[in-house]
């Protein structure tokens, strides 16, 4: 039995990068239209949908989808949170999937848990582009904890290395990206039209323009729409 746990944070604080950009409901929605990307693009390739949150509102956003709610008090930090939540859950593997990586695909999901299929024991990483975990296979669910924060690619690799424990590395240009700042809207803009979060920005005027110098990618313009 497989299934797929999303950590998500407090809505008041989380994608404090971004706070000069959109609003606070606006930044609320994206969070809930991310959710939406990462809910729809693995709820048909596991038996459960987990969400583990301290945030009332988005464990109610959660339940009209049908996902689980795991209510944490935050009192042991996300680390904490997630190993708490893979004692919950009754499935032997865990897939953890944060809910600010939109562009996450099917295709991609496919191709891993195919491989995992002969394997009774082993570990599957996506990273980040800045190092972090963007995917993270647990089969079975107890088979290293979870250490994120910092660069927590890096600590899952060392964890399975240290103890003898097969890990694959599945690089993924769609799934190294999460979106912490405005500079990272501008990947959904362009390689992700069929994504919830993309019709957001859309919705609020917001477009991407090519930028090429050492200031960045992209040139992310917003215009108001009357």
């Amino acid at each position: 039995m497989f299934s797929v746990l999303i950590p998500v944070s407090p809505l008041e604080s989380a994608k404090s990068r971004l706070k000069n950009f959109f609003t606070f409901e606006e930044r609320k929605n994206l969070i809930k239209n991310m959710l939406l990307d990462v809910y729809y693009g693995t709820k048909d390739l596991c038996d459960n949908v987990y969400i583990v949150s301290k945030d009332r509102e988005i464990l109610s956003f959660s339940e009209e989808l049908n996902m689980i709610q795991i209510y944490e008090d935050g009192s042991n930090g996300l680390n904490g949170a997630l190993c708490g939540a893979i004692n919950r859950i009754k499935e032997n593997s865990v897939m953890i999937v944060p809910a600010d990586v939109p562009l996450i695909r099917r295709v991609d999901l496919r191709e891993i848990i195919k491989k995992l299929e002969g394997d009774k024991e082993s570990v599957v990483i996506c990273p980040s582009r800045g190092g972090g975990t963007n995917l993270l296979i647990l089969k079975p669910k107890n088979i290293i904890k979870p250490s994120y924060e910092g660069f927590s690619f890096i600590k899952h690799v060392e964890q399975c290395n240290k103890n003898n424990i097969n890990v694959s590395i599945f690089s993924s240009f769609y799934m190294s990206i999460d979106i912490n700042t405005v500079e990272d809207l501008g990947e959904v803009l362009i390689h992700g039209k069929n994504t919830y979060t993309y019709k957001y920005l859309k919705e609020l005027g917001i477009s991407a323009f090519s930028k090429h110098s050492s200031a960045g990618r992209f040139e992310i313009i917003r215009k108001d729409i009357e």
